[in-house]
């Protein structure tokens, strides 16, 4: 677990007015008091201090006056006020010099301050390293979870000895629990590993999976785009969509046969007739007609398919037959998926690569239809897919041409559930991404990350009010990460600013390559600090840039735009202010691209590209919200997409698809000066 700041800032929570009151005015006599150890009573309670935000908002409300001048010490007795009497005055000697009056702070700095609702409250969990148990030792003994939190307990839990038991007092609920084992049998450590079979060669266990190209072959993929040759005249030739293709596919067939030649790769064709080629070995099958409506009878006939050969044996068919690949029909992409997903659902952790440049507009997953009816259907079939994928450790992506419509925020949910690639590339770029695709290697399935913390806090932007997230991932690769935002409950902040650490704990339950379920627990303590300019040195820029990448753009796919354009906004006035205090120029520029192409999914959202439909939607946004006559472009869709995704080294990855992206969305500006964007 690696958190945005060294410590939990408790000092940027919005309290309400009545809270504020009696922070202020009416000090709770449970606390102590500080005045209590000073040789003077004082009728001004700084706690105040330590919320930044409203000393923020004070300063500027009364920025005709300075702060109350504390009095000085004196050696009178202490005599606190009875109940109902007025607070006795500190007098003061004529001579005595009052001390200097605090600075003010200033509405402008050459550098802008952070909001005060930026949270730094971050964490951000590598899932891709904490899977990986080939050099973590394994517990012999099992984890022993709280009765009430389910909650392991760790190297900060506190126990002790009973009459017949041990007692262990649940950091997080609080919950006693009682202990039959032996303290010495009783795993206490802060990472704790464990594995359910006995451990094997985890290096050496066999390829199993399979690699599964889904290729358009509908007769748009004749269309030709003008392509650079870079040789001694520096030509420039005319290619079709299908001949880029078919150059991928033979050098990733050359690709695997060189790296992974014991790897099984099938091919799979779909236009107006779906066409299993498989290895290339055996008689090709076709589905058509009503056979592309009926998902049953496609999942059936996959497991008569022949089993298939490693690529050394298959590399000459598999050649011929992308060769002998002709363009003509529509296209059949939904019951493509299916197939495609069913078989690689046979092997754990296979890759299914669908290439395509147009609507599905026949069988199963149609996406020209403009009835709500009809979208649902297609809506939730493409989820079934993905879902049915995650469960078979199946990563599944999907790449399309520039300047095509492929209703990509409908098809993008396969590879966005499955933790695959959404991508929009022109012709030369395939081979070096489908090449990427296959060095993306599933090391972990069924991946559930259940993480917990104190009772005090709250998780933010979830569903769940409890003090424990249950997150099911699926799929991780080396590289995927995900974060989450915690923030302290309002009612609870005052006895949370007495607290000096509070716990976490990550819990990952998943089943490794070789089928082995396993778990990991990783626990940590952090201090609370309520003064976050404090901290402001230790504030891990990495972690909120991938955080507001993730989050801004989930929250953009599900509508809530002015929530993603806050914390996008907010985060980057923080980002911007640690970097300007650091002075490191290259983190500026790299985070101000980043955070550029953040800023362009706020600012462009559900359009409706009817124009027959404009007018009436102008009267209830709300409404507009729900219509399925909106929808992302097929470009922002694919940022969209790859942001929610986003890991640690896409923030060094070159700027100029963002700015491409950023011109398609002016483009799109003019092209539907009509049509509504709903903020």
């Amino acid at each position: 677990m690696e958190f945005a700041c060294s410590h939990i800032v408790c000092g940027n929570v919005n309290l309400s007015e009545q809270l504020k009151d009696e922070i202020y005015q009416k000090p709770k006599k449970e606390k102590p008091r500080r005045e209590q150890f000073c040789q003077s009573f004082h009728e001004y309670d700084n706690r105040g201090l330590r919320l930044a935000e409203d000393l923020n908002q004070m300063s500027l409300e009364n920025n005709s006056q300075g702060p109350p001048v504390p009095p000085r010490r004196t050696n009178a007795p202490i005599n606190p006020p009875l109940r109902g009497s007025q607070s006795p005055t500190v007098k003061h000697r004529k001579d005595s010099i009052p001390p200097p009056v605090a600075p003010r702070i200033s509405s402008r700095s050459s550098s802008p301050r952070p909001s005060p609702g930026a949270s730094v409250n971050v964490v951000s969990i590598h899932l891709g390293k904490l899977v990986d148990l080939r050099n973590v030792q394994s517990t012999e003994n099992a984890p022993i979870f709280c009765k009430k939190c389910c909650a392991a307990i760790s190297s900060i839990s506190a126990t002790e000895m009973g009459l017949r038991s041990i007692v262990w007092k649940c950091e997080f609920c609080n919950k006693e629990n009682s202990l039959r084992q032996q303290l010495k049998s009783i795993p206490m450590k802060d990472d704790i590993a464990s594995i359910s079979l006995p451990s094997a060669d985890y290096l050496n266990v066999p390829d199993d999976s399979l690699v599964i190209f889904c290729v358009d072959t509908s007769g748009s993929m004749c269309v030709t785009s003008q392509v650079k040759v870079f040789n001694e005249k520096h030509q420039t030739i005319h290619i079709s969509r299908m001949q880029s293709i078919q150059d991928a596919l033979i050098m990733s067939l050359n690709f695997l046969v060189k790296n992974f030649p014991l790897r099984r790769v099938a091919l799979i064709t779909f236009n107006s007739v779906v066409t299993y080629y498989g290895d290339g070995l055996s008689i090709p099958v076709t589905f058509n007609d009503f056979q592309l409506m009926d998902s049953d009878y496609l999942k059936s006939e996959v497991n008569n398919f022949a089993d298939l050969q490693c690529i050394r044996f298959s590399f000459q068919a598999l050649r011929y037959q992308v060769c002998q690949i002709k363009e003509e029909g529509s296209t059949a992409l939904g019951p493509a998926a299916l197939v495609s997903v069913a078989l690689a659902s046979q092997h754990l952790g296979s890759k299914v690569i669908i290439c395509t440049d147009g609507l599905a507009n026949i069988g199963l997953g149609y996406l020209e239809a403009k009835d709500e009816e009809s979208c649902l259907n297609s809506k939730y079939f493409y989820t079934d897919v993905g879902q049915n994928a995650v469960k078979h450790g199946v990563i599944i992506s999907v790449l399309t041409f520039e300047g095509t419509d492929c209703r990509l925020v409908e098809l993008g949910r396969l590879a966005d559930c499955t933790g695959g690639r959404v991508n929009i590339l022109n012709p030369v770029e395939f081979p070096n991404e489908i090449q990427s695709i296959l060095e993306d290697n599933v090391i972990a399935t069924n991946v559930t990350a259940t993480f917990i913390i104190s009772e005090d806090m709250y998780f933010r932007y979830e569903e769940t009010l409890d003090n424990k997230l249950i997150k099911e991932v699926g799929n991780v690769t080396e590289d995927t990460e995900i974060t989450f935002e915690f923030g302290i409950k309002e009612a609870r902040i005052e006895d949370f600013q007495w607290k000096e650490k509070v716990p976490f704990q990550l819990q990952l339950r998943f089943q490794t390559r070789d089928r082995r379920d396993a778990i990991r627990i990783v626990t940590q303590e952090k201090y609370i600090t309520t003064n976050s300019s404090m901290v402001e040195d230790s504030i891990n820029i990495s972690v909120l840039g991938i955080h507001v990448a993730q989050l801004s753009a989930r929250l953009a796919m599900e509508g809530r735009t002015q929530e993603a354009q806050k914390e996008v906004l907010e985060k980057k006035q923080l980002i911007q202010h640690i970097v300007d205090k650091k002075k490191n120029q290259e983190q500026e520029d790299l985070y101000e691209n980043w955070f550029r192409a953040v800023e362009s999914i706020c600012d462009v959202n559900y359009v409706d590209f009817s124009e027959s439909n404009t007018e009436n939607l102008r009267g209830n946004i709300k409404d507009s919200r729900h219509s399925l006559f909106k929808a992302f472009s097929d470009e922002l869709a694919s940022v969209v997409y790859r942001l929610k995704n986003a890991k640690g080294f896409m923030l060094k990855k070159s700027p100029e698809k963002l700015k491409r992206f950023q011109q398609e969305i002016m483009m799109m500006k003019q092209k539907f000066p009509r049509a509504i964007i709903v903020h």
